[in-house]
Parts: structure tokens; sequence; C-alpha cells
């Protein structure tokens, strides 16, 4: 849905169609701060980014535009594993300034930033899998937020709007209808992952192997 479209929708069920106390620009704001809220929490908007090229002895990239998280980071198609701080504390024996090079083999992130180790001695793509935010939607613009969704998103700007009208009761009515419509999609979302498998509880006894061997 467009959001000239979602506008209307509120409208509607707010009973205020031609109602110039609410403007568009305010309701399109509403409808913006469901659709991060919602994109945030859910993770409703899967990214597969390739846009960031590595440079020679540069260790560390910023996320691709709106990436929130990250699932995957290869370097020129092999798959990097992920460590922490202490993990690289004992790669370079306590120095983290160590410049050594040559073909990335792990990766850590801090503040929206990926480090690579060992620093990259070439130029390669640097593709992620993850999650984005999304683009902030315009009148004639097409939510990003998955269609089965988007009609919730109203329900976070009926929120706002009977606040503005002083409606508290209404406001606290759809404030419900909204932490339920974030639930059905954090549901959606697990059971996205699982796709026609049967879900699996790991016990103690699991071992990180596959037929392939250790992952």
């Amino acid at each position: 849905m467009t959001g000239t479209e979602l506008e209307a929708l509120a409208r509607q069920k707010y009973n205020a169609v031609s109602d110039t106390f609410f403007s568009s620009a305010e309701i399109l704001d509403y409808l913006n701060e469901a659709s991060q809220t919602m994109a945030a929490e859910c993770l409703l908007i899967e990214t597969y980014n390739t846009s960031t090229t590595t440079v020679a002895s540069t260790q560390s990239y910023a996320f691709p535009t709106r990436v929130t998280g990250v699932k995957r980071v290869t370097y020129n198609g092999g798959k990097l594993r992920p460590i922490n701080m202490r993990e690289d504390d004992m790669l370079t024996l306590n120095n983290q300034a160590t410049t050594s090079s040559g073909t990335p083999q792990y990766y850590w992130i801090w503040s929206d930033t990926i480090y690579l180790r060992p620093i990259p001695d070439g130029a390669q793509t640097l593709a992620i899998w993850g999650y984005k935010s999304p683009a902030d939607l315009t009148a004639g613009g097409t939510s990003e937020i998955p269609t089965r969704f988007q009609r919730d998103l109203t329900t976070y700007a009926l929120i706002q709007m009977c606040a503005k009208d002083q409606n508290y009761s209404g406001a606290s009515y759809y404030k419900e209808q909204w932490e339920m419509a974030l639930s059905k999609a954090k549901r959606w979302a697990s059971k996205r992952k699982v796709h026609d498998a049967f879900p699996v509880v790991q016990d103690e006894e699991s071992q990180a192997v596959t037929i392939l061997g250790v992952v």
C-alpha cells in the first residue's frame, strides 16, 4: 500500500476522512514511526547487500545504508566467522593495533562498524546478509513492510491520533491492538525462518556438525 492509501485507511478508521485537525504530513509521520518500530522489533525486512568493497590495509567498514543487523558476512564469497574482541586479543596476542594483512577469516561488530581480521590485502566484495530499516514512506511510495502487516501500521497512527484528540480510552484500545500486531509479526518472522521444516529443540549432546563435517 502507498502512503496515501494508508493515510486514507487511518482516517476512515477514525472517522476523520475530511478532518483538517490531522494533516497528511502528520499521519505520514505516524506511519513512518510505525514502520521503523515494526521493522526493528520484528526483523521483517531481510537484505542481501554487496555494496561494500574492501580496501587494502583498511580494517573497518560501516554498515551499508539502512542495514541494522547482520546474520552473515562473506569476503570474496568466503564465509567469515564472527568473533568478539576477547577472541581478537587471542589472535593478536593482546595487540589490537596489529596490522597483519591477508585474506580475512573473522569479523566483529562495534558501533555499526564491521572489523575484519586479518586486515584485507586487496579489493574484494564484502557481502552482508541481515536486516534493514525501511525507507521513509512518502505519499506515493509503497511501504517496504510485508503486505500482510501494512494495514497494522494504521493502528499505531490511530494511537497518536487519539492522543492528540485527548481520546485516551481510544489510545489505550489501539495500543493493545498495536502490541498484538507486533506479536503477530514476530511469530510470522520466526516461523518463516523454519520454512517447511519441523522445529528442533537442541539438547546438550547436539554437536555443531553436519553430514559435510564441522560447521
